[in-house]
């Protein structure tokens, strides 16, 4: 049997401390990060607009639903926007990969309803996050959504 001295051990364990705190470090620099937007600092300045948009929403008495089919997203809006012009932007959101970001703009049909096609998205969760307008009146409501 190979006797090991203790100061060969205690090499042996300095050296192994040490390739992996070296290995972490690779780990670390190679993880991909991304923002959850570009000019995070200034939407931060407008964040208590958010708030009150948020709260627009919530008093409705009707909530924005969706459904997900084969082909699209429907998002149905409530009734007492229909024959108002609505304007506005939809954001779906991928919080692990920025690149995969969609964004298209509020066109409600007669029946307050919006179709978006999925095909325009990976599968996966998204954050949605719909910013309309109707009558001088903002509102917003972010959701989770996961694209089958």
């Amino acid at each position: 049997m190979i006797k090991i001295s203790w100061g060969a051990k205690t090499a042996i364990l300095y050296i192994g401390f040490v390739l992996l705190i070296v290995t972490m470090a690779v780990m670390c620099f190679n993880q991909k990060i991304d923002l959850v937007s570009e000019d995070y600092y200034q939407k931060e300045l407008v964040f208590q607009s958010k708030i009150d948009e948020t709260k627009n929403a919530d008093a409705l008495d009707e909530k924005i639903s969706h459904i997900i089919t084969d082909k699209n997203m429907e998002l149905k809006f409530p009734d007492v926007f229909k024959g108002k012009k609505v304007t506005g932007e939809i954001l779906f959101f991928r919080p692990s990969d920025a690149s995969k970001d969609f964004k298209t703009t509020v066109q409600l049909n007669e029946d307050v309803q919006q179709f978006i096609p999925i095909n325009n998205l990976s599968k996966g969760m998204y954050k949605m996050q719909i910013g309309w307008k109707s009558n001088d009146t903002a509102y917003f409501k972010e959701e989770t959504v996961v694209i089958p």
